[in-house]
């Protein structure tokens, strides 16, 4: 890559990110590496570093970079800050993935907040456990979010069946933050005292698969009284619980899935993060900073293809790409040229850069 263009990708991150001249020239390479790689394995990284290196050299220098780096990671959380107009309000949604590699598991409960449609990381941490997050690491988390944005800007909180429990309900409804969260269809309605209680999808008995249905009603749930909606189909019920209406819960709730996607761009459907060697938390937090900035890029570039160019929809009602795909793709490309042609459009160059400085 041309220096002069290697110059201006690090002046556009710098806008965001306030490293020192080597770690930025770092992440100038990194964040478009992994993006042509299509992985964040280090030893392939490696082999693209310094040409008039040893691979075994460039390798050890990513894993100082790891292991020495203090990074603050309050500076991406404003650089995704930097996207979100200062009056407009956002769903925030909340979600855990995890995995094992050897005996280790890599357990990661993020939040993000969904922008144009899509989600986008805004924090997240490493759980040096297995299994589900407790209501300490989950107000932890949010809480931060309520920090950086305002009460005032947050439309509510999306969850999955993970995110429900008396202590953490009581939270969110103490901060005044709207919920709309996925129950099973186990779980008990009413008062803990009555005999012979019910279980909630008693309620959608009479409703017809792929129906929704609004209980017209608040229900008491784990103590608190709470609105219902519900949607059953022969394999299981959609009930969704939401703290101040359920006008429109289940459209909202399906928004819940923009952070599935994002999971799988990260994964199998982009920079492939599940075959990381990487076992020590701390190293892994500070990947996902670098995977997030490359994932935003691309979202951007996505949105901003899409917005020229129609995507073709599917006989099935999808479309032929996704936003992500689209801007993933042209950057791969992007990228590639840079390296390897002599000639390049510098006005092309400018516009995807622009994109990335969220001007």
């Amino acid at each position: 890559m041309k220096q002069n263009y290697i110059n201006k990708l690090r002046h556009t991150l710098q806008l965001h990110f306030g490293w020192n001249k080597s770690r930025m020239n770092f992440l100038t390479f990194f964040v478009p590496t992994i993006i042509m790689l299509a992985t964040v394995k280090l030893n392939r990284i490696a082999l693209f570093m310094k040409s008039n290196v040893k691979s075994e050299s460039n390798y050890k220098t990513l894993q100082r970079f790891f292991k020495n780096f203090s990074m603050d990671y309050e500076e991406y959380s404003r650089f995704v800050l930097t996207l979100l107009s200062g009056r407009e309000q956002y769903y925030l949604v909340i979600d855990r993935t995890n995995w094992k590699f050897g005996r280790s598991d890599i357990n990661i409960l993020m939040l993000g907040v969904i922008y144009k449609n899509y989600c986008l990381p805004l924090y997240w941490e490493l759980l040096a456990k297995g299994g589900s997050s407790s209501t300490e690491e989950r107000k932890a988390i949010l809480g931060k979010a309520i920090k950086l944005l305002g009460k005032e800007r947050i439309l509510g909180l999306l969850g999955d069946r993970e995110f429900i429990g008396v202590y953490w309900f009581k939270y969110l409804l103490e901060q005044e933050i709207e919920f709309h969260i996925r129950v099973p269809r186990q779980i008990k309605k009413g008062s803990t005292l009555e005999k012979n209680r019910k279980t909630i999808d008693y309620l959608f008995r009479h409703c017809k698969e792929n129906v929704k249905m609004d209980y017209p009603k608040p229900v008491t749930i784990l103590g608190f009284k709470l609105y219902v909606s519900a949607m059953k189909s022969s394999k299981d019920h959609c009930i969704v619980v939401s703290s101040k209406s359920n006008l429109n819960s289940l459209e909202k709730y399906q928004n819940r899935w923009t952070i599935e996607n994002m999971f799988g761009a990260f994964k199998t459907r982009g920079f492939n993060f599940e075959v990381t060697h990487m076992t020590k938390l701390e190293r892994i937090k500070k990947l996902i900073v670098l995977i997030s900035i490359a994932y935003v890029w691309c979202i951007l570039i996505g949105i901003w293809i899409s917005g020229s160019i129609k995507i073709r929809i599917m006989k099935h009602g999808r479309k032929e790409k996704s936003v992500f795909r689209c801007g993933f793709d042209y950057l791969t490309v992007f990228i590639r040229k840079l390296l390897y042609s002599n000639v390049y459009n510098a006005l092309e160059f400018n516009d995807v850069t622009k994109i990335l400085s969220c001007t």
